[in-house]
């Protein structure tokens, strides 16, 4: 079936430690003139859509922000659909905002949601969030993306904390962002497509490309960001197509 849409990746894959990636930029000009529909898929949680939206302008990007899908938004549509959803939130106050709607409880609680916290992630709030899946609750994570990259270096990512979680509690967190199969759903819900019809492309070969590859969709993995060639060697998931860096998309389409 014909190509209509490309789901793109943002952090690793567009720009990587504050920077555009090179001829990142170039390329999404390109598949917008092409008229091909974009939506740009990110685990990035510490921002909310509109903060993705501002910083993506900022460095150049002709991105939209209705085209911009992130795990927070994905974890807001899920926990609107619970009958209980009663919330402890281990994210940062930007983002906890975002989630004004869902009610907050730390005594009787439905559900432990955890998302970048950065300095946050201290033995007391992690112990408390321990506490409170041991009385019960379940645990959902924003995304498992265990470092991220900046212009300062690298760091760990919540999925590192989520993780730990996991195995203090002898629970498995509920995934909201990639490779889970609901985030690329809405997404395509988004543009009324076949997951035939769409092409995921992204640096990470453990949420993008195994997204991809859960979702039956075509997928191109670019060697920039998190990519390192040992991960082609017993590839957890294989993509359709590797390329140097989105530049060169225009060599396939």
């Amino acid at each position: 079936m014909r190509t209509k849409a490309f789901l793109i990746d943002l952090d690793g894959t567009l720009y990587f430690k504050g920077e555009p990636c090179p001829g990142a930029i170039e390329a999404i000009n390109d598949l917008r003139q092409r008229k091909y529909q974009l939506r740009f898929l990110t685990n990035t949680t510490a921002k909310t859509p509109k903060m993705l939206h501002e910083q993506m302008r900022s460095l150049g990007f002709d991105i939209y922000e209705d085209e911009i899908f992130n795990a927070t938004y994905a974890c807001l549509q899920y926990l609107r659909l619970q009958p209980k959803n009663r919330c402890h939130f281990m994210v940062d106050g930007a983002v906890k905002a975002f989630f004004k709607e869902i009610p907050v409880d730390d005594e009787a609680l439905d559900f432990v949601v955890v998302g970048d916290y950065s300095d946050g992630f201290d033995f007391h709030t992690l112990n408390h969030a321990f506490r409170l899946l041991m009385d019960g609750a379940e645990l959902i994570a924003l995304q498992k993306g265990l470092y991220w990259f900046s212009s300062e270096g690298v760091f760990l990512d919540c999925g590192a904390f989520v993780t730990l979680l996991e195995a203090a509690a002898g629970k498995t967190a509920k995934v909201m962002g990639k490779p889970s199969e609901t985030f690329f759903k809405i997404a395509l819900e988004s543009l009324q497509l076949s997951p035939s019809e769409g092409i995921v492309i992204g640096d990470d070969i453990t949420s993008d490309i195994v997204g991809a590859e859960r979702m039956k969709m075509r997928s191109i993995l670019v060697r920039t960001g998190k990519f390192k060639p040992s991960q082609l060697e017993n590839p957890v998931a294989k993509p359709t197509w590797v390329l140097e860096d989105v530049s060169r998309l225009t060599q396939l389409f």
